[in-house]
């Protein structure tokens, strides 16, 4: 079975640009910051998953060329180490996997040819795309163009979702009126209260300090007897407009810290920028965990999803 592997976003533009250029002529190219030796020779644990990729593979490079956009292509041999080019601090991007510029895809990263369960909004540098049925089922509606036109069939539940999509932001911005600051941590201390084998611990409520946590989430998985605890950092905030604050994801460091989280959630009723998403990958690679992001319209969906009984009753 093919593994999907996706790089997230090159920050600058200039080697960014490089790397697409190169992709175009036969290699995918992964930075390391003036490296001198290749990974055979010297070992670094969280660049090793380029020597686990191999023949017919996929690599999806993330925000490529510019934020939005995204370069899928396969892979043809294994991981080599040349020359790489020059960047401010000196050679790099010197990890190359060969790949086949015929298979070169570039798509919107939110086409609506891809199917929502493939994840191409990584929170690290680099991560597995672990549904590869739904990747390469959204590599064939791209290239077909499956959903760029709308079938007679399904015209009338087309339009049906356009329109119910047209309501998300008012109904985000009706939850953000109703339960503004603490309220708003309330609030999804119900949603995630709701879930099966969850605990919700509203944190910081009161005189005390939340130490970077608005809600503590922990979730029991049981597996053949054996309960695994992963506890999420959740940051709650009712915002209106666009969400630029970086100290949001900062909190969220200091709680993961703190609390000895496994990952961290910003849920914020503003929608975010390419500049907060930035920062939170960056931040992700900085202390190894996941922080992720449900914002705007996205958390209408999410409370529909997983408590509609908040918005609609019983």
């Amino acid at each position: 079975m093919a593994q999907v592997f996706a790089f997230a976003q090159i920050p600058e533009e200039n080697n960014r640009i490089k790397v697409y250029e190169s992709i175009k002529e036969g290699k995918s190219r992964f930075g390391q910051w003036e490296q001198t030796k290749s990974l055979h020779e010297k070992w670094n644990s969280k660049n090793a998953f380029l020597l686990r990729i191999k023949k017919d593979d996929w690599i999806v490079h993330i925000n490529m060329p510019h934020y939005g956009k995204c370069v899928a292509v396969q892979v043809l041999g294994e991981y080599v180490f040349d020359e790489g080019f020059e960047c401010e601090w000196g050679m790099d991007f010197r990890n190359a996997i060969p790949v086949n510029p015929e298979t070169f895809l570039e798509f919107d990263r939110r086409d609506p040819n891809v199917l929502p369960s493939v994840n191409l909004a990584p929170r690290s540098r680099a991560q597995r795309v672990l549904n590869t049925d739904d990747f390469f089922a959204s590599l064939e509606n791209i290239r077909n163009k499956k959903f760029n036109y709308i079938d007679p069939a399904d015209k009338s539940i087309v339009h049906l979702q356009n329109k119910i999509n047209d309501l998300l932001p008012q109904i985000t911005a009706y939850i953000q009126d109703m339960n503004k600051s603490k309220e708003f941590e309330r609030f999804l201390h119900r949603l995630f209260e709701g879930m099966p084998n969850t605990l919700s611990i509203k944190n910081g409520f009161g005189w005390k300090t939340d130490h970077g946590a608005d809600l503590i989430i922990e979730f029991q998985n049981p597996i053949i007897g054996i309960n695994i605890k992963t506890t999420l950092i959740v940051q709650a905030k009712s915002y209106v407009g666009f969400h630029s604050d970086k100290n949001s994801i900062d909190q969220i460091v200091t709680g993961i810290k703190e609390y000895n989280g496994d990952a961290g959630l910003l849920i914020t009723t503003a929608k975010e920028t390419e500049e907060l998403e930035k920062y939170a990958l960056k931040k992700s690679i900085e202390i190894d965990r996941s922080i992720d992001i449900i914002s705007g319209s996205d958390v209408a969906k999410f409370v529909l999803r997983y408590a509609p009984h908040l918005l609609i009753g019983n």
